[in-house]
């Protein structure tokens, strides 16, 4: 009977180690909160792009949060101006953005790209308020369950290093007292039809 039960426990672990070497190997989106990520990679990510996120946030609310490629959005509103978004839960809907209720341990990032002069979106830099530019970078917005907040960084600045309709990618750096947006991205395009 000892002999059966220290087989059927060698068994149920086996199971759920496997299980769990599986869901990783298929790079299911990162935990929220302060527990560790999951590496998701990109096969064959476009040139300019990198394979995985470095993307973090960290606040007070949010604790620090990485968001995996599969949760990665370029929201395109024209060929002139877009929106990111960054979320560590899975049912994000690109046709409908703001569906989801931010909740628990549920933190989204977004930021606006916009040309001023309607010029289509490309390689380049976004300074924060920098009113004076044509790239136009607004909201580094953070949402959590028990507040919407951005990062103050009037240094801050999103370098797009590929702009496809497959893909875009780049970089984010800003820091102010109380939270920071640092990291490599690549998102998932979606051109949002009025």
């Amino acid at each position: 009977m000892k002999i059966q039960k220290l087989l059927v426990l060698a068994l149920s672990t086996t199971l759920l180690l496997s299980a769990c070497s599986k869901t990783q190997e298929e790079g299911t989106p990162a935990p929220a909160g302060d527990e560790a990520a999951v590496v998701e990679e990109i096969a064959n990510a476009p040139e300019g792009c990198p394979t995985k996120n470095t993307l973090v946030v960290k606040s007070e609310e949010a604790g620090t949060v990485a968001f995996v490629p599969s949760n990665s959005w370029f929201l395109s509103w024209g060929p002139e101006s877009g929106t990111f978004y960054f979320m560590n839960y899975n049912d994000f809907d690109p046709k409908n953005y703001s569906a989801h209720t931010i909740a628990g341990k549920d933190v989204r990032v977004s930021f606006d790209l916009k040309n001023k002069d309607k010029s289509p979106l490309k390689a380049g830099v976004w300074n924060y308020r920098k009113d004076a530019e044509n790239n136009k970078l607004d909201w580094l917005n953070v949402y959590t369950e028990k507040l919407a907040g951005a990062v103050f960084d009037d240094n801050a600045k999103v370098e797009i290093t590929y702009f496809g309709s497959d893909y875009v990618c780049g970089k984010v750096t800003a820091t102010d007292s109380s939270s920071s947006l640092n990291g490599e991205f690549i998102a998932k395009f979606y051109d949002w039809k009025f």
